[in-house]
Order: C-alpha cells, then structure tokens, then sequence
C-alpha cells in the first residue's frame, strides 16, 4: 500500500514536535518541511504548525494561489481572503487543544450528549508571563474547541483584554451567550511566574443536567521517590503532537468539512467587544 506523503509549514518548537510525530505515525511519509511563505511541497496532505498570524496569512495566501487544501490553527485575520480560504475548504482550522486526549474526550462525551442538557463551559488557559505576545493565538484556539464542543449558535459575547501582570495587554476574559442558553466563560492569561512547576495551565470544565465533565491536561506529574522517603514531582504530559496531527489528517480527509465561518464571526464579535467595552449581539441566527 502506498505511503501518504505529508508536507509541514511553519517554524519553531510546535512544528519540530510536529516533525518528530510524523516521522513515527505508520502509513505516511514526511515529504519535507518549508518555512511560511516559501514554496509548498509536494505531498499528499499539507500541515501547518507553530506559526505567527502574519505567517499564518501568507500560508493562505499560498493556499488560495495553488489551490491546494492545508489543515492550520486557527485564523487570526479576519480580511476577506481569510474568508474566502475558510469558504472554499482550502484552509482547514485544527485547534492545537484537540492534541491533548483529555479535551478530545470531553469533546466527544459532549457531543454524545453524556451530560444532558449544557449549562456552561468554563476553559482557561495560563502561560508564562513572557508569553503575552502568544496571548491571542491561545485565545483563538481556546475559541476554536470551543466552538466544535458546543454547537448551539452565539447570540451574544462580551470580552476584555488586560493588563493584569505587566505594562502590555497579557490577559483576555470572555462569556459567551448561546442560543439555548449555555454560558461560556474563557480566560487566557500569561501570568505564570518564573519558577512555576508547570510551564502552562489548562483546564476545562463542561457543567450539564446530567454530568460534570473536567480536564486539566497539563496537570499531570513523574513522582520520584528516593531512599530517604522525600518525593519530587516533576510535570509531564505526552506531547500533544501526535494528536494534532492525527486531527489534522482526519479533517482533511472530510469531503464536507463544518462551516468555520461561524468561528470568525465569534471572533470578530470579540475583537469588537474588547475595542468598544460592551457586549457585542451577533447577527438573529447566531454564528
């Protein structure tokens, strides 16, 4: 049987993970990997990993030039050229979260109605405090599972971006109002301290009329125990590459992947309530 061939794009520690998980993943093959804005490879499925919004933007702009289908995080930009990739099926958005099995699992239990009706979601997730310059691609892929775990339409948001740590904007909080009366509440904040045991925090909690779904990924330890009976734990979770990927390859396969318009409409409808200080109400069908 014929390897599927794979192509990455992007630069830094996500895609080198990302690099290192396909290279073990049985049943394709890594057919290079090129920097945003160069030349796509020639592979089968094409992958994006790791990179800034200005870098995410030039990779739709390639996409939409060679029309060719790239699975990415999600979108930053909110131009018409954004639009037009996440219409046509040429980008394919994949929240990097979907990597941790945990919130993959609270995704599916949801979605197979395990809790009953919704009442809320509450997700956060902490950085380091010199991560702020990250804060609202975390913010977008927070959004992202968020919108693929509840799927009843948004009426009505409301957000802030702070400067709760430091002298630039380090934090976002925002609610969500949906149409069948679920409240979601998101936190993205680097505030964790030099010297903090875990390098990040992440944690959802789905609350419903049957069940309580949590899971804190990232808070997960190697205890070692020595002689003297003293224990220290050190942090670690399986790196959520291999999840990604898995995820990546599995919409790309879709035929008729879900509308991601509705992200960008939540999206802009924060953008705007964090710039105007009030509540932002979303068009009568929701989004």
């Amino acid at each position: 049987m014929r390897e599927l061939t794979v192509g990455l794009i992007g630069r830094g520690d996500a895609l080198d993970s990302l690099a290192h998980a396909a290279r073990y993943r049985p049943g394709i093959r890594l057919a290079g990997r090129v920097d945003p804005g160069a030349p796509l490879p020639d592979a089968d499925r094409l992958i994006c990993a790791g990179s800034s919004s200005s870098e995410r933007a030039a990779v739709v702009a390639l996409a939409l030039a060679a029309g060719r289908r790239i699975a990415m995080p999600p979108l930053l930009a909110l131009d018409d050229e954004a639009r037009r990739a996440l219409a046509s099926g040429s980008i394919v958005q994949v929240s990097p979260l979907v990597g941790y099995a945990p919130l993959r699992e609270v995704a599916q239990r949801v979605r197979r109605g395990e809790i009953g009706r919704p009442y809320g979601l509450f997700a956060l997730h902490h950085l380091p405090r010199d991560a702020a310059a990250d804060l609202d691609a975390r913010l977008a892929d927070l959004l992202h599972y968020v919108l693929e775990v509840l799927e009843s339409p948004v009426v009505r948001v409301y957000a802030r971006r702070s400067a709760l740590f430091g002298e630039q904007d380090d934090t976002w909080h925002a609610i969500l109002h949906l149409a069948d009366e679920t409240l979601v509440t998101l936190e993205v904040a680097a505030c964790l301290p030099a010297g903090w045991p875990e390098p990040e925090r992440l944690l959802v909690e789905v609350t419903g009329s049957d069940a309580v779904l949590r899971a804190e990924p990232t808070r997960q330890a190697v205890h070692a125990t020595k002689r003297d009976g003293s224990t220290r734990a050190v942090p670690w979770w399986p790196d959520p590459s291999a999840g990604y990927l898995e995820a990546a390859l599995a919409r790309l396969e879709q035929t008729d992947p879900p509308s991601e318009l509705r992200y960008l409409e939540v999206l802009s409808a924060l953008l705007s309530a964090a710039t105007e200080q009030q509540a932002v109400r979303l068009a009568d069908t929701g989004a």
